[in-house]
C-alpha cells in the first residue's frame, strides 16, 4: 500500500516537526473516503502518543486512547474562527481535525478574520510550547479555496483509492467476520480465494464504500458466493454509472474483429505495455471513422484481447447532465480510473468533450476540457484510452492536436468494410440460418459496397424477423431489405469524403 506509506510518512513527519520546533503546523487533506483518513490519522497520533481532537462547527470532541472512542468536550455551535482559537488555547497541542472549515479561509466569500488568524497561526513567527498540527478535512476540489497568502504555509496531502491488495485485506476482513457470525468458519484457502474474487469487484471504490458493499453481498449467507459476487457487480455498477457515467463492458464472447489488421497487431505489439506505470506505459489510440464502423465493438475486442477490463467513460454524459458538480466529478472520474487500472478506458465520440466549451457556463467545460487534456498528456496509470471520433468539425483546433501530440501513441482511421470482410461477416451471421450461407454471403457482399459492419447487421436482423413472420425465404428477404437500404447507405457514405480525406493524411489505415 505505497500511497497509504506515503501519507502516514508524511503525517507522521509533519507531527514531529511541529512538536520539535514548537509551531504550529497546517495541512489540507483531501479525501472521499473520511472514515479511513481519520483511522489513519488516529494511527499516527497513537504511535507518536499526541493527542488527537475533531472540531466542526457542531462542537468539539477528543479521541481517548484509552477508551478506544470519540469523547465530547464542547457541544455548543462554533464559528470557523471560535474553533480556530480553541485550537490556539490548547495547552497539550497534538493534531487538531478541522472539519469542512476551508471554505472560511477564502479570499471572497469566506471569513475575514478567520482567515487572518489562520496566517497567524502558521506564521514562523508563532510558537505553541506543545506543538499542533491543523488538518483541515476537505472533499476533493477544496484546493481552490485556499487563499494565496496560505497557499505556501499549508501541506497538501492526499487519500487516494484503495489498490487490490489493500481490497483483498479488507474483503478477507469482511469475509471472515460473516463466516465467524455465522459459525461456520471458512478454511484459510477457501477465504483467500473467495476473498481475492470478491475484491476484484471492490476496485475503484473507497474503502468504506467496498466495506459497505461487501457487507451487503454477503448479507443473505456464504452458501451461494457466485450471487454475492453478482449482487457486488451490480451495486458497483450502479454506483459508477450514476456517480461518474461509466460502465463496464462486457468483453467475454466479443465477436473476432474482421478487416482490421493493421489495428489488431498493433494491438498485440504493445500490448506488455498496457500494463506498464510511469511514462513508458502505452498511452492509447484514437479510432476516426465514420459511425457505424464498429468502433464501440473494437474496445471490447482489445479488451478482450490483451486480458483486461473494458470500462467505458461517458465524457458528454459529465458534461451535460451534471452542470456546477462536472468538475467534481471530472476528478473523482480520473482518481476511479486510476484505481480500476490496469484497464481499457474507451471513450466513444471523444469530439463531444471540444465542442460549446465557451464562458457561458463560468468556464467550467473549458476548464474540463483542460483536464481532461492533462489527464490524457500526464496521466501515469496503466489506463490504456480507446476514443473514437466521428466529427472533426466539433473538435476544434485543440482536439486535433491529439493526433500529434503525445496524448495518444497513433491515430488509426477505421472505414466501411471491405468486400472480403463483408463476406466474413455475412457468413458468420447467416451460418445457421441458410444452406449454403457461404454462396449467399459471396454475392451479398458485392451488393453491399459502402454499407457499414453496423448497416449489415440491421439488414440481417430485420431481414430475419420479417422472413420469419411472413414464412419467407431468408435471402430474397435479404436482398429486398439490403435494396431498400442502399439509398440511403451512399448518401450517408459520402457525408465522410471530407473525414476519409483527412484521415488519408493523418491517421493509419487500420486494415490492409
Amino acid at each position: 500500500m505505497p500511497a497509504m506509506n506515503e501519507f502516514n510518512d508524511a503525517m507522521t513527519q509533519v507531527i514531529r516537526s511541529s512538536a520539535a520546533y514548537q509551531c504550529i503546523r497546517g495541512c489540507l487533506l483531501v479525501t472521499r473516503d473520511r472514515d479511513h483518513a481519520f483511522s489513519e490519522i488516529r494511527k499516527v497520533a497513537a504511535a507518536l502518543e499526541r493527542p488527537l481532537r475533531h472540531f466542526t462547527v457542531a462542537g468539539c470532541r477528543r479521541f481517548s486512547d484509552q477508551h478506544g472512542r470519540w469523547e465530547d468536550e464542547h457541544t455548543a455551535e462554533c464559528s470557523p474562527y471560535d474553533l480556530l482559537q480553541r485550537a490556539q488555547a490548547l495547552t497539550d497541542g497534538g493534531v487538531v481535525v478541522l472539519d469542512d472549515c476551508a471554505g472560511a479561509l477564502q479570499d471572497e466569500q469566506g471569513h475575514p478574520m478567520a482567515r487572518m488568524l489562520m496566517a497567524r497561526l502558521l506564521s514562523a513567527e508563532t510558537r505553541h510550547q506543545a506543538g499542533i498540527v491543523l488538518v483541515l478535512l476537505e472533499r476533493p476540489g477544496s484546493e481552490r479555496l485556499l487563499p494565496e497568502m496560505l497557499s505556501e504555509q499549508i501541506l497538501r496531502l492526499s487519500v487516494d483509492y484503495p489498490r487490490s491488495p489493500e481490497l483483498v485485506s479488507i474483503a478477507r476482513e469482511v469475509l471472515g467476520t460473516a463466516s465467524h457470525q455465522a459459525g461456520a468458519p471458512l478454511d484459510m484457502e477457501r477465504l483467500h480465494r473467495e476473498a481475492d474474487q470478491l475484491a476484484l469487484e471492490c476496485v475503484g471504490l473507497t474503502r468504506s464504500a467496498a466495506r459497505a458493499a461487501l457487507r451487503d453481498a454477503l448479507a443473505s449467507g456464504l452458501d451461494d458466493m457466485n450471487t454475492a459476487n453478482d449482487r457486488l457487480k451490480q451495486a458497483k455498477r450502479r454506483k459508477l454509472s450514476q456517480e461518474l457515467a461509466m460502465r463496464t463492458l462486457d468483453s467475454c464472447e466479443v465477436e473476432e474483429p474482421v478487416g482490421l489488421e493493421n489495428l489488431m497487431e498493433y494491438v498485440g505489439m504493445v500490448a506488455p505495455k498496457m500494463r506498464i506505470w510511469g511514462p513508458g506505459r502505452a498511452r492509447g489510440i484514437l479510432l476516426v471513422g465514420p459511425p457505424g464502423t464498429g468502433k464501440t465493438m473494437l474496445a471490447r475486442a482489445i479488451g478482450q484481447v490483451v486480458d483486461l477490463p473494458v470500462v467505458e467513460f461517458r465524457i458528454a454524459s459529465l458534461m451535460n447532465s451534471l452542470l456546477g458538480e462536472t468538475e467534481r466529478r471530472f476528478a473523482q472520474a480520473f482518481d476511479t480510473l486510476a484505481a480500476m487500472s490496469p484497464n481499457v478506458v474507451f471513450i466513444d465520440e471523444i469530439e463531444k468533450a471540444f465542442g460549446d466549451s465557451g464562458e457561458r457556463d463560468g468556464g467550467t467545460m473549458m476548464r474540463c476540457t483542460g483536464a481532461l487534456l492533462s489527464w490524457l498528456s500526464d496521466n501515469e496509470n496503466p489506463n490504456y484510452i480507446v476514443a473514437t471520433a466521428n466529427s472533426l468539425s466539433r473538435m476544434g483546433e485543440i482536439g486535433l492536436t491529439m493526433t500529434r501530440s503525445e496524448r495518444f501513441d497513433t491515430c488509426f482511421f477505421v472505414d466501411v468494410p471491405t468486400a472480403a470482410a463483408r463476406q466474413t461477416m455475412l457468413s458468420r451471421w447467416l451460418a445457421d440460418k441458410v444452406d449454403g450461407h457461404q454462396d449467399l454471403a459471396h454475392d451479398l457482399a458485392r451488393d453491399t459496397d459502402r454499407f457499414s459492419g453496423a448497416d449489415l447487421r440491421s439488414a440481417v436482423k430485420l431481414a430475419l424477423m420479417r422472413s420469419e413472420h411472413k414464412n419467407e425465404p431468408l435471402p430474397e428477404t435479404l436482398r429486398r431489405v439490403i435494396a431498400a437500404k442502399r439509398s440511403r447507405v451512399l448518401e450517408l457514405f459520402e457525408e465522410f469524403d471530407g473525414l476519409r480525406a483527412w484521415g488519408r493524411k493523418f491517421c493509419d489505415p487500420a486494415g490492409r
